[in-house]
Parts: C-alpha cells; structure tokens; sequence
C-alpha cells in the first residue's frame, strides 16, 4: 500500500485534478450514493487507494468470522434457557412477546443469520493478525451489501489503467462478490424450509427515504442473475390463499432491513402486521428471529466466565485475543477484564481512560462517548444517565482505531498524504468473505456521519 500512495505522490497536478473531477460522475454510475433527511441525493465518499488483502490474510478472517458466528448462534438457545442470558441481552416485552409467539419455546431451524462484524482490522499493519478487535455484531439489514462491489468497481475504474503503469508488479482482483454470498445464503434458507423456487422480497419501511439505499440496487442485481426479486414495504404484505405476497408477488423468502421493534411500531401506528408475523412463523425471514440479538452486550456472553461453559474451546479462544471485554451497564457486581470481582458502576467511574460507553441497541455511532475524549465529569454526567436506564447502555474496554494515510486531492491536482481512522465490517458465510472498509477523520468511524468508504482488493500472487 506504500507503494500506491508514493504513486499518488508523484502523480502530476494536471492528473490528479482530472481524476478529481471524475469521481463524482463515475460513484454515481456505480449507485454509490445515499439520501439526506430532506431526500436529496449524496455521492459517498472513497478514498482513492484500495486496501490490498492477500490470500492467507483472507483465509485468517474468514475462519475467525466463522468461529465469532458459530458463537453468535448459540445465543438464541441459550436466551431461551437461561434467564441470565435474558438479563444480558434484553428484549422490550412486546419484542420478547412477538419471539416467543413465533417460536413457541423452541428455535426453529435453520435460523438464518446474514451479518457483518465490525472490527478494528487492517490489512497492512505488521501485526495485523493479532491487534484486531471486534466491536460489535449487525445482522438486520447490514449496510454495504451493494456498496462493498460498487466500491471497487469505483476505485478500479478510476486508477487502475494508470496504477497499472506506475506500480507495474501491481496484480489486483475483486473479493467475494456480498451480492452473491446474501443469495446463495437466501437459496440455502429457501431449500431449508422446502421452498422449490427462490422469489426473494427485500422488506423495508420505504417511508424513510433517509440514509443509505441499497434494496433496490441488490434487488435489481439479483433479476439480472436470474432470480425474481421485488423491494417491498410491510404495507404490501398481505396473506393470500395461504401464500405471503407482496403486492401480488409471491414471496418465499424476505431479506429484511428493518427490527422487530420497527414492526410492533408499524403496528401501533396501524400498519396490520399479521402476514409480516406469518413469515416470521413459517421461518421466511432472514435474518431469522436470531437476528435480534445482535447487541453490543452480545459480547458480555463471550467475556463473562459465568457463560465461559457454553462455548467451546476454540470460540473462548477467539474471545480472549480478539474480543473486547463488554459489560451491560446497571448497578451490579461483574468481574473485570481480569476476571476480578468488581462493583461495575465504581469501576466504570476510575477507568474513564481505558473504557467506552455505547447505547446497547443503537447504530451509526449515536451516542457513543470515548473515556479518553472527555472530562471526567462530562463520563461521570454521562455515566450516571446511563445508570438511570439499567440495561440500555454498554460499558466497553476501549480499542485503539488504526490510523492510515490516503491520498487525498485537492481541486487544483495537490495530492497529500492525509491519516484517516479506518475500520472494518466482515460479512462472512460458509461460502466465502466480504470485506467493508470504512475511514474518516473522526475516532467514531461511520458512513452516516461523513465517513468514507475504502475499496478492498484480493492481492493476487506475482508470477
């Protein structure tokens, strides 16, 4: 990667501005654009240099994904077990109410989960295989499905025919193509449950015309490989001679972008739920009810020795090394990173340094307050808010963010070689991995608050 940012240095003004000005244009013909709250259109930002992943780097995180989702999918037994596990990734009453009705005390099978773990990863740091992170799990309606492709195909149609030139040994191709690993997962699910066809809805409350617009881009992308698809909104559902149509389009699997609690607040503003609950019954839906439990305290059940005997020894292995140690926040006793018994609120206040606070449920790094950026009375203030609403908020061992310099340009063609935080987003199944590279110049990296995109490269062998 060094190489291509001394590339970029050395590109002449003239270049540089011309490659400027193409950006827009060419993200645009790519469908890299989301919406503003008033519905206008916006270009998402990129960085110009791609991360470069090779193949043992590839191998590496996609079996570390799949042991954190082999995790992951314990979780739903073990909620309806033990009341513990209820008490550290809660759900509101009604949402606990609409998950025992569709699954009568029993998981159904399989419970499809497409998600993406986010990470501190990096590809070019001389450690990257030990100093990473994961931060979270997002499994309803992940972001990046279609951004991941388009983003390559960007950065590529952009600087490959020069980079080509100035860095000659440069071999790129694309990764695993998400696209593709949601509809082998979507076909997987289908024959599952004995669908014989593939009719795929994308379910989305098509009201909100804010923020990112994937739904129609990956639907289209699936009619073009041959499988009918729609993008559909919960007002379309209707139940019909004991099939589930949207809009007179029979559906055999939903690909949803929207929570439970999204629904039950449909339904109480009118919106009739009742064939949006028979999908969910019938195990339509992906991601499945398990989805639901995809919340930051998920990893207090991974660093918590009283659950240590629930998974295995592989899994406890990856917890140790690459999960940040994740306490639901209420006045209790836990045991620290050490494993040391310890009040959790008193703990909290002395480490403000060391720790972060995230609302459990929230996305888009709303609400997040790193210990490190305040006062100590600023965390204490919100410290003790968060307190006042047991169970809402995390308390989180804080990573550190890497930092990487990107070429950036300005309008008359001067290339600087700027640092931007950057983080990772994983989707990974049995099949293959897709990797979401995001950046931005603030610690809380995030699309949505001005964040950018890095394209990611599979880094083919030199011959």
């Amino acid at each position: 990667m060094g190489a291509i940012n001394r590339a970029f240095a050395r590109l002449p003004a003239r270049e540089a501005a011309a490659l400027r000005r193409r950006f827009s244009p060419v993200a645009r013909a790519q469908q890299m654009v989301m919406y503003t709250d008033r519905g206008a259109e916006r270009v998402i930002d990129a960085q110009y240099r791609p991360w470069l992943v090779t193949d043992h780097q590839r191998r590496f995180f996609h079996r570390a994904c799949l042991t954190l989702k082999s995790a992951l999918a314990r979780i739903l037994p073990l909620y309806l077990a033990d009341p513990r596990v209820r008490q550290v990734v809660p759900l509101e009453p009604e949402e606990e109410a609409w998950c025992w009705q569709v699954l009568g005390g029993a998981p159904q099978t399989p419970q499809t989960v497409f998600d993406r773990l986010d990470s501190t990863a990096t590809f070019a740091h001389p450690r990257w295989a030990e100093d990473f992170w994961f931060l979270e799990p997002n499994s309803v309606g992940i972001g990046g499905v279609h951004y991941i492709p388009a983003t390559y195909r960007t950065v590529q149609a952009l600087t490959a025919p020069w980079l080509r030139r100035a860095v000659p040994s440069l071999r790129v191709g694309p990764m695993d193509d998400t696209r593709d690993l949601l509809l082998a997962a979507l076909r997987a699910h289908a024959r599952a449950i004995g669908r014989r066809r593939l009719h795929v809805a994308f379910l989305e409350d098509q009201s909100e015309r804010s923020g990112t617009a994937e739904f129609e881009h990956i639907a289209d992308y699936f009619r073009r490989r041959g499988v009918r698809a729609v993008a559909t909104d919960p007002r379309q559902l209707a139940l019909r001679r004991g099939e589930i149509s949207a809009g007179g389009f029979p559906v055999d699997v939903f690909y949803r972008d929207t929570e439970v609690t999204e629904f039950l607040a449909l339904e109480r503003a009118g919106v009739p739920m009742g064939a949006v609950r028979e999908a969910f019954r019938r195990n339509q839906v992906v991601s499945s009810i398990a989805g639901e439990f995809d919340h930051k305290s998920a990893w207090e059940l991974f660093t918590n020795p009283i659950f240590r005997r629930h998974f295995t020894p592989a899994q406890r292995g990856l917890f140790a090394r690459h999960v940040l140690w994740t306490r639901l926040l209420w006045e209790r006793t836990t045991t620290d990173p050490q494993g040391r018994p310890m009040d959790l609120a008193a703990y909290a206040r002395r480490h403000r340094a060391t720790l972060v606070l995230k609302p459990n449920r929230e996305y888009g790094g709303l609400g997040v307050t790193f210990g490190r950026a305040t006062t100590q009375a600023r965390w204490e203030r919100a410290l003790e808010a968060a307190l006042r609403r047991p169970g809402t908020t995390v308390v989180q061992q804080a990573a550190p963010v890497h930092i990487e310099r990107f070429p950036q340009i300005a309008p008359d063609g001067r290339v600087t070689l700027e640092p931007r935080y950057v983080v990772t987003g994983f989707a990974a199944t049995p099949r293959g991995l897709g990797i979401l590279g995001r950046s931005s110049s603030r610690a809380v990296v995030n699309v949505s608050r001005g964040g950018g995109l890095i394209a990611v490269a599979r880094l083919r062998r030199q011959t």
